[in-house]
């Protein structure tokens, strides 16, 4: 098949999580078991900064008339192309969605309507159109909208997120140039706004999502966020496909940037991960001490309040914790104030760094995932492909990727998002870290633990097929 993504973001061109990393590495796997896979995304300035990219020749306009350029390159080791749609009013600026992490632009609705046409321009100039669009997450929630009407290709639309919803006040509908006719409750209304995500979902051939887990829990009021009803009608044409990651990309065995390699057949040599990790962090040494990972946006979905309350309790009974990523500023404040109070014990980094990442994977004990509600997650993947033990709480893809020790599996299981029940989940881990043959035995049962898209494509070529029938019918 040929297939066309287009996503806001892709590994390994710009990242702000888990999209990029799907959307890079799944057209990989696809293009893999033999299909044809390019990739649609904007131009932002600081891809335009890499300069690693050729400008294609000709012209390129809208269906509103708008004129764009667009780029070219590839990722690495593949036959992937990727194009990037460029307009410097709407994507030469900092950040992605906005100037930070904390904050969006007030025109992003304007901007993502923008992309969704110039993503439907570009299809109309291919001389060969691919089989299948593939539009990831709210910011191509439009295109299904604007390619109702048109025989091939199929449309299939993924929910990476249910949260982010793309809703936009209904005096900017117009920027959309759809027919007012579509703002209805069947259509793109949503509680008197309009919804990119509600439209992929509406138009949309095939709609999946992350997980199978993730795909029950949406389709109830609980954690729908009023779009329940709306999935459920859609149930027949909605399947969960849990994410993968690169195995090639993510292997200790080959990963340069550790300070030992290692396997699942000989994993001794993370103990020299371990103490780098120790100190570059300035964490005391002691080895017999659990280290806690955690690489993740610090934000309230992912359960990090439920931490704060014991993780100074923690860290006097000896359990270190070293923290990556950005987010919400209370939970950087928090984490940072502390790490002021318990030095050598809790270590805070507030950016991303995918090296640090790797060399955080590679020395913790066990990887933290403690989200109140986690469409998949790829943290706790990764983490269990460097020797990592994940802790989670059991929701959505966490649910899906991690079976607690005391059941025959290889994790640590919260059953309830509550501080006490996280404190005695990790306490439960510390007192198996000190059975020192018992916690080897987990590692390796974890870096065993086969989380690669090679069974993952097989559901996605069936989701294509049926997209591509339901096309043909209309």
């Amino acid at each position: 098949m040929r297939i066309l993504f287009a996503a806001s973001e892709a590994y390994p061109f710009i990242s702000t999580g888990g999209l990029a990393g799907v959307t890079g590495s799944l057209s990989k796997a696809l293009e893999n078991a033999g299909h044809d896979v390019s990739i649609i995304m904007p131009l932002y300035a600081e891809i335009e900064k890499t300069r690693n990219f050729r400008w294609v020749s000709g012209e390129f306009i809208t269906s509103a008339g708008e004129k764009f350029g667009l780029a070219e390159s590839v990722i690495p080791g593949t036959g992937i192309s990727v194009y990037f749609v460029s307009k410097d009013e709407y994507f030469h600026r900092t950040g992605i969605y906005g100037p930070d992490s904390g904050s969006a632009y007030d025109d992003n609705g304007l901007r993502f309507a923008f992309f969704c046409r110039a993503v439907v321009a570009f299809h109309e100039s291919l001389r060969i159109p691919p089989d299948i669009l593939h539009c990831h997450d709210w910011q191509t929630g439009l295109i299904p909208a604007y390619m109702r009407n048109c025989i091939r290709p199929a449309v299939v639309f993924t929910i990476h997120n249910l949260h982010f919803q793309g809703n936009f006040p209904v005096e900017q509908y117009s920027c959309t140039y759809l027919p007012r006719s579509l703002l209805t409750m069947k259509g793109l209304e949503f509680y008197g706004t309009f919804s990119f995500l509600k439209s992929g979902i509406v138009y949309a051939d095939q709609v999946t999502t992350v997980s199978r887990t993730y795909a029950e829990e949406i389709q109830k009021p609980e954690s729908g966020e009023g779009l329940d009803g709306l999935l459920l009608q859609r149930s027949n044409d909605f399947t969960g496909i849990l994410n993968g990651i690169d195995y090639d990309t993510w292997n200790p065995e080959t990963d340069g940037n550790l300070t030992a390699s290692y396997s699942a057949d000989s994993i001794s040599p993370r103990r020299k991960c371990r103490r780098a990790l120790m100190k570059t962090h300035n964490l005391d040494a002691g080895s017999g001490e659990l280290t806690a990972g955690i690489v993740s946006r610090l934000t309230g979905q992912k359960g990090f309040d439920l931490l704060f309350p014991v993780m100074g309790r923690l860290a006097k009974r000896g359990v270190k914790f070293v923290i990556l990523g950005t987010g919400d500023r209370y939970c950087m404040n928090r984490f940072s104030k502390l790490a002021l109070e318990h030095p050598g014990r809790i270590s805070v980094t507030l950016r991303y760094d995918e090296v640090m990442a790797r060399r955080i994977f590679s020395g913790c004990d066990i990887v933290m995932m403690p989200s109140r509600f986690e469409p998949c997650g790829l943290a706790q993947m990764m983490g269990m492909r460097y020797g990592a033990v994940p802790l989670v709480n059991r929701t959505g893809g966490l649910a899906d990727t991690v079976i607690d020790e005391r059941d025959g599996g290889f994790g640590f299981v919260m059953n309830r998002a509550a501080p006490e029940e996280l404190y005695k989940c990790i306490i439960r881990a510390g007192d198996l870290h000190r059975r020192r043959n018992r916690w080897a035995w987990l590692v390796k049962k974890c870096m065993r633990q086969d989380n690669s898209w090679k069974s993952r494509v097989v559901l996605y070529e069936d989701v294509y097929s049926r997209a591509v029938i339901t096309r043909k019918a209309r």
